[in-house]
């Protein structure tokens, strides 16, 4: 049990965040302080065993008559192997005697950073090191020499020296150490919100499949995130399944009275004949029936309209609608203009078709039917959306009605409803069914002198 507690504790995001963090804060601190230590661009003062080894190389070198040989002949010494010295000498004018063209200018930025011959420092340029200096005596009649000794050394060190002559280089290494280490936090944390990302994206369409790779392979907290987004889906899946249940229910039960009030007006006309007060009652009747079937539309259209969608060329919602709309025009006389800006038929749209196209047709009939003389239809492209507006010349509408008009029920004139045959859910369902599709509608007063409607609805963009 304890063990299985600790496995959770170290599974948590704020833990992989808190050690992350401070792992990546360890390693740098320590390559920091490290590092000054492996810089070979310090002058550094020379220990006593590397001043003893020095001092027998002075010997040496007296003993063999090497600085003589130096000073006589400038003779130039060769390497047999790496660490092993040479001298090499500086007279009082500041000539350099046994060094190498290359090696000259280090050994002169040496020698005026070094002069304290009490203090024998040492330093390496790239793959030469170089201490002193040391003061020696060739003929005690004439002036002392500046002693430096030359070694190569591993050129393996030169990298760190190039890190510290290099700031770019530094960071870059910094970045190498921590770059990984965050990577892999932003994985571990980007995926399964990605993977997140995609179920609430799927949700919204009106996919309620529950995906199980959220509640697998990743931090305890984003785990419990996606069960409880999961059984958020199956809680909405639920919800919807019991409603249109319950729809069905309420449209079997409303349907029921209807049919038996129709068939008594039936039983009625057939024993009294034609009355004003039956046809009164059927009238009524009429209208019941389209009110309810009205309602039941709305609420089938809140329940399913996320549940079929597909990716389909924008021409197919007005297409069929246009060309029944051009021949009923032509039926009461009425001037139809139809506007279409070109290259339309590349561009596609991700919705309900059947409810997209019935609540196009929905403004187009209205306009038909409060029109006087003349529609006109414009259909157009802005930033990825498409416009859809007509416009007639009727009598339109007061301001204060253009927003109300939209809501369930709402009547303009109750002596023109009644005529017309309008239960006031026509413009309702449009609003609904536009809302859903992440669209918009709208009333405003038309140039034409009537009411102009426009629908906007998002284009389905390939990315």
């Amino acid at each position: 049990m304890i063990r299985l507690k600790k496995s959770i504790a170290l599974n948590t995001l704020s833990f992989r965040i808190f050690a992350l963090f401070w792992l990546s804060f360890s390693s740098l601190l320590a390559i920091s302080l490290s590092l000054p230590f492996l810089d070979a661009r310090l002058y550094s003062e020379l220990v006593q065993s590397e001043l003893n080894t020095y001092h027998g190389e002075i010997a040496n070198a007296v003993h063999h008559n090497r600085l003589t040989h130096i000073i006589n002949n400038n003779i130039v010494t060769t390497f047999d192997k790496f660490d092993s010295v040479r001298p090499v000498l500086i007279d009082k004018n500041g000539i350099i005697l046994g060094a190498h063209e290359e090696e000259k200018n280090y050994i002169q930025k040496f020698s005026e950073q070094s002069h304290d011959v009490s203090a024998p420092r040492k330093k390496t340029f790239y793959d030469t090191k170089i201490a002193g200096p040391f003061t020696v005596y060739i003929d005690s009649e004439k002036d002392p020499y500046e002693l430096f000794f030359i070694s190569k050394v591993n050129p393996q060190l030169e990298i760190v020296t190039k890190i510290f002559n290099n700031p770019w280089m530094l960071i870059s290494m910094i970045m190498l150490i921590s770059t990984p280490l965050l990577w892999w936090l932003a994985q571990s944390i980007g995926k399964p919100l990605k993977n997140l990302q995609k179920s609430a994206n799927a949700v919204a369409l009106g996919n309620f499949q529950v995906n199980a790779d959220l509640e697998k392979e990743s931090t305890i907290e984003l785990r419990q995130v996606g069960q409880s987004f999961n059984r958020m889906t199956l809680a909405l899946n639920e919800l919807l399944t019991h409603q249109q249940k319950l729809l069905s229910s309420i449209s079997h039960e409303l349907r029921t009275p209807l049919t038996r009030l129709q068939l008594s007006l039936a039983l009625l006309r057939r024993k009294f004949g034609e009355t004003s007060e039956i046809n009164r009652i059927q009238k009524e009747t009429l209208l019941l029936e389209k009110m309810i079937n009205d309602l039941l539309l709305l609420a089938r259209h809140q329940l399913n309209s996320h549940r079929e969608r597909d990716i389909f060329p924008i021409k197919f919602l007005w297409k069929d609608i246009l060309e029944d709309a051009k021949f009923e025009a032509e039926q009461k006389n009425l001037n139809l203009s139809i506007n279409i800006q070109n290259k339309l038929e590349q561009l596609y749209i991700n919705g309900n078709k059947s409810l997209l196209t019935s609540a196009i047709e929905n403004i187009v009939r209205n306009a038909l039917k409060y029109t006087k003389s003349s529609i006109e239809v414009t259909i157009n492209i802005k930033d990825n959306f498409l416009f859809i507006a007509l416009d007639d010349d009727g009598e339109g509408l007061p301001e204060t009605e253009y927003e109300k008009i939209f809501k369930p029920f709402y009547r303009v004139d109750e002596a023109r409803t009644r005529e017309t045959g309008g239960t006031g859910l026509g413009l309702a369902i449009v609003h609904n069914v536009v809302h859903e599709h992440q669209g918009a509608v709208w009333a405003s007063k038309s140039h034409l002198g009537g009411l102009k409607v426009t629908i906007k609805l998002p284009l389905w963009i390939n990315k």
